[in-house]
């Protein structure tokens, strides 16, 4: 696994603090008194958004840097922000408790191998009727080309960076739309952007879906 303690510790704020724009959207379709999970929450950014609009919001990370960073900011503006350190891979999600899990750019980097697993945690963790928000790389993410060219090969889409201990995982649509079968798809998008959040300016290809659990 990458180990993003190092990268946060060398940022002062590794994807800055304004939310996901695409996410924001999606806020007041969140019942009042709904409880939110964010899975790599990192240093807050999607958190805080959900904090600020009166919900009690809970994440992990793998970075204890950013929680730490997470946790003073959120208790600086008085935010219902509970942060930890915790690997999702092993963290136990209460079951049927909340009403809103956010994964955002976060599936890309597990092993093909890992990522049913994590949706099965995610699915029995949602109440029923309780919304989820994927975003991840799919195959025409312009750093799939260096993938093919420098890293270790581990599928047709998925990748081992051995020099910063990285998986990389490329979606097609149909692999991920087909993430919650059983949940009702209440919309997918794709999107080609400028990230200016960190580092110098770069285009990412995400695809994204909102569902919900029947």
């Amino acid at each position: 696994m990458k180990n993003w303690e190092e990268e946060y510790k060398n940022s002062e704020l590794l994807w800055g603090l304004n939310p996901n724009s695409t996410l924001t959207q999606y806020a007041e379709l969140v019942p009042a008194g709904g409880k939110v999970l964010d899975i790599g929450i990192g240093e807050g950014r999607n958190a805080f958004f959900f904090a600020q609009k009166g919900f009690s919001v809970e994440g992990i990370d793998l970075s204890e840097t950013a929680i730490e960073r997470c946790s003073a900011l959120s208790k600086k503006h008085h935010l219902d922000v509970v942060a930890k350190v915790a690997d999702i891979t092993t963290f136990d999600i209460e079951p049927n408790h909340y009403s809103f899990i956010i994964l955002s750019n976060v599936l890309n980097f597990f092993p093909e191998e890992e990522i049913a697993p994590i949706i099965d945690k995610v699915k029995k963790g949602l109440v029923k009727d309780g919304l989820v928000y994927v975003n991840a790389f799919d195959i025409n993410e312009p750093s799939r080309k260096k993938a093919i060219d420098k890293y270790k090969r581990l599928g047709r889409n998925s990748f081992f960076d051995a020099t910063n201990n990285m998986f990389l995982h490329y979606f097609t649509k149909d692999e991920f739309e087909g993430l919650f079968p059983t949940y009702r798809t209440i919309k997918t998008g794709h999107s080609y952007a400028m990230d200016l959040s960190h580092g110098e300016p770069h285009y990412h290809s995400t695809l994204e879906l909102l569902a919900q659990k029947q």
